[in-house]
């Protein structure tokens, strides 16, 4: 009984150590794939560079890179640009809206003191009929 129960549990060690390596095997396939994917990616520029390594000598290929780079960070420079000018737009219209529902509450706020202020006057005046009331009565 003892030696079955060692054996399960032996067994049950060696289940989870088996589906441990299956997920590390997994991953160790795709990180596999990735840098397949990656090799693909280097070989084809590698074939690119010398291709034009062919036809352009090394000043040219740098003052070409040089000015796409330029290029690039121009490119991105401007789109920073709009994206900020977007962001300020979209702030602005967000103040906008903050500000109307503002008015709106402080609206509405003002015609609810108004309105407790008008049914305190009321309460004050029907309070003085219910005195009158009482004390004509009392006169009764």
């Amino acid at each position: 009984s003892k030696s079955s129960e060692e054996i399960k549990q032996q067994n049950s060690e060696l289940s989870e150590q088996v589906h441990s390596l299956v997920s590390k095997n997994s991953a160790m396939k795709l990180d596999i794939e990735d840098l397949h994917k990656k090799l693909e990616m280097a070989e084809l520029m590698i074939q690119q560079f010398s291709n034009q390594a062919g036809s352009l000598d090394a000043n040219q290929q740098l003052q070409m890179a040089l000015e796409e780079k330029a290029s690039l960070e121009t490119q991105v420079a401007q789109q920073l640009s709009e994206s900020l000018q977007q962001l300020q737009i979209e702030r602005d219209q967000y103040v906008e809206k903050l500000k109307e529902e503002q008015s709106i509450w402080q609206q509405r706020v003002q015609q609810l003191s108004e309105q407790i202020h008008t049914m305190a006057g009321e309460k004050e005046k029907h309070m003085a009929q219910i005195r009158e009331l009482e004390a004509n009565i009392t006169e009764l």
